[in-house]
């Protein structure tokens, strides 16, 4: 995803013949060797989500910065594409740690293993101490 367009609209899963490729065929391996989920996932569960932050409130929150000025139009959208990006590979990674434990439903202790095996979501480990972590 190099341009602005690109991330905007991502491009489709499937090539131009609308054939599924043999890595979208697989789609049982939801992780690689070294526990990352791979990008292709990702996009096909961020394809499922119907519901976008406003734009409009994002951009409220940017100016209540007072070391914000003007915020281009395009800025908000890009930003909620973005956290909706950012959301869709935690929340992949907590339902990869759910189905570790067993279960079918995602709770607090497995966003915090999701964070805490995850080298992407190290900032946040700070934040999910205060939550219980997962049994074993």
């Amino acid at each position: 995803m190099s341009d602005i367009q690109s991330l905007i609209n991502p491009p489709s899963l499937t090539n131009s013949s609308g054939i599924e490729t043999p890595e979208e065929a697989n789609g049982s391996d939801t992780t690689t060797n070294d526990g990352k989920v791979p990008q292709a996932v990702i996009l096909e569960s961020f394809e499922k989500i119907k519901t976008h932050f406003p734009a409009a409130r994002i951009k409220k929150i940017m100016q209540s910065d007072e070391d914000i000025g003007k915020v281009a139009q395009a800025t908000p959208v890009i930003v909620g594409r973005a956290l909706e990006i950012f959301m869709a590979n935690l929340v992949e990674a907590s339902i990869i740690e759910a189905k570790k434990a067993g279960v079918r439903r995602i709770g607090a202790s497995h966003i915090r293993s999701a964070v805490e095996n995850t080298e992407q979501f190290d900032f946040l480990v700070d934040t999910v101490d205060k939550y219980p972590p997962a049994e074993n």
